[in-house]
């Protein structure tokens, strides 16, 4: 039990070499410690329940251990901790959240990488009411289809999230990895290989190689028509530079395959 304690607590430190400061505490990754001290606490508890006994009766002294150790505890932890862990008057994660929020425009999508980056947002939203017209809408999360799903419906204020794929094509299991091979050597237009990706055609599911069906896309690079006459009627640039529009935007996907969670930001409309 020590070797357990010792070899999931301070050698994780040591291996892990963690810096000090972090932007949340980290205490799960000595998960396996924990486990460790609490078979120690167990046996604790057991051992004042047999100190007590022999003062008072058995039922009488299994009532006082409880409430002994239901209030030893948390004092404990509160008289130690307290000074590390309280965080009144930090206000940098929700002040973070507000500014995101403000400078999106109204019914807006807002993108956020992980856990540090959404949580301060959600904060903002269900407990102070703030900007809830915008969609927040976490990349990590978007490889889980009960994810993607909650992101099609309607959430405080904001509308639902638009997608050109239904919940079928994308459920569990479904489209989860889509491979990237280079046998078109010309741009296709998006558009295309969107529906290519999440056609159910087994034609579409073969490849040369593979001796089982896979989604796969048959290019690299692709290219999205530009619609001039829409940019200049939101204002996005001003009607004196129409000349300068490229009538395409092309780009390359350099790596042998795409997620789920990149794949349904492309289908989002």
């Amino acid at each position: 039990m020590l070797l357990l304690f010792f070899m999931t607590g301070l050698a994780i430190v040591v291996y892990l070499n963690q810096t000090p400061i972090q932007p949340r505490e980290r205490d799960y990754a000595y998960a396996g410690s924990f486990y460790a001290f609490t078979i120690w606490i167990g046996f604790g508890v057991l051992g004042l329940f047999d100190l007590v006994t022999k003062k008072i009766p058995a039922k009488i002294s299994a009532i006082a251990v409880t409430i002994i150790c239901l209030l030893a505890v948390p004092v404990l932890m509160g008289t130690e901790n307290w000074d590390d862990h309280n965080r009144s008057g930090r206000y940098t994660a929700r002040d973070f959240a507000y500014n995101y929020l403000s400078s999106c425009e109204k019914n807006a999508v807002l993108y956020t990488n992980g856990d540090n980056d959404t949580f301060p947002l959600w904060y903002a939203q269900e407990v102070e009411g703030y900007r809830t017209d915008v969609r927040v809408c976490n990349l990590s999360y978007l490889g889980a289809d009960w994810y993607i799903s909650q992101m099609e419906r309607k959430v405080y204020n904001s509308d639902p999230v638009k997608l050109t794929l239904s919940y079928d094509k994308y459920i569990n299991g479904k489209r989860d990895i889509v491979y990237v091979f280079d046998q078109i050597k010309t741009p296709v237009d998006l558009k295309e290989a969107l529906e290519f990706i999440a056609s159910d055609n087994p034609k579409t599911k073969q490849i040369s190689g593979y001796g089982e069906q896979i989604d796969y896309v048959p290019a690299k690079t692709f290219q999205v028509p530009v619609d001039s006459a829409a940019i200049i009627k939101n204002g996005i640039v001003d009607a004196r530079f129409a000349n300068r529009f490229e009538k395409a935007v092309t780009f390359t996907i350099n790596q042998r395959y795409v997620l789920k969670n990149s794949l349904m930001v492309i289908y989002i409309q």
